[in-house]
């Protein structure tokens, strides 16, 4: 089975507000403590994507402002390493944005990596969702969002907490390793 990591937060901003901070890739030095990039969020363009101890260049697949951001990178052949990253915007019913950070990994060298891809504390796709999180509800007045403002209230910051198969819930919840 292939390694799957995938993170999900609730953010108090509608899908294009997160779609906006998430497309601002010149910006992520100012927010993200896991990521750097440079480039477009169109489909053909290539990225140059700065992590911890690797860059790489990916293939945007899929910009649907407002819904879904996909690439695809590989390094050398398609057999030795392939991943397929996506965040899905998806709105609750009460205004908050569900973001869906979704990684797919395949290739000869993924045995090599699969132990580090099982360790939570290292877990920067929830830190990345947190850090996308609070960039977004501050640039959409402090937290009181679309979401808020249809409740009445604000967002709880919300505790990380495991996420196995897809709970639901408040806050940054860890990604889950199959494989």
């Amino acid at each position: 089975m292939k390694p799957v990591l995938t993170a999900v937060i609730d953010i108090d901003a509608t899908p294009q507000a997160v779609w906006d901070v998430l497309t601002d890739f010149a910006a992520y030095g100012e927010w993200s403590t896991f990521s750097a990039a440079e480039g477009t969020a169109q489909v053909g363009s290539r990225l140059t994507m700065r992590m911890p101890g690797m860059t790489f260049r990916p293939t945007v697949t899929v910009a649907t402002p407002g819904q879904e951001l996909r690439w695809v990178g590989t390094l050398g052949l398609k057999q030795l390493f392939h991943g397929q990253h996506s965040f899905l915007l998806s709105p609750n019913h009460d205004g908050t944005t569900r973001l869906t950070n979704h990684e797919e990994f395949s290739g000869a060298l993924v045995t090599l990596i699969r132990p580090f891809l099982r360790t939570p504390k290292k877990d920067g796709y929830a830190a990345f969702n947190t850090g996308l999180k609070q960039r977004v509800e501050v640039r959409t007045d402090g937290g009181h969002g679309a979401g808020s403002a249809a409740r009445g209230r604000r967002s709880p910051s919300g505790a990380g907490r495991a996420s196995g198969s897809g709970a639901r819930g408040r806050g940054a919840q860890l990604a889950a390793c199959r494989g």
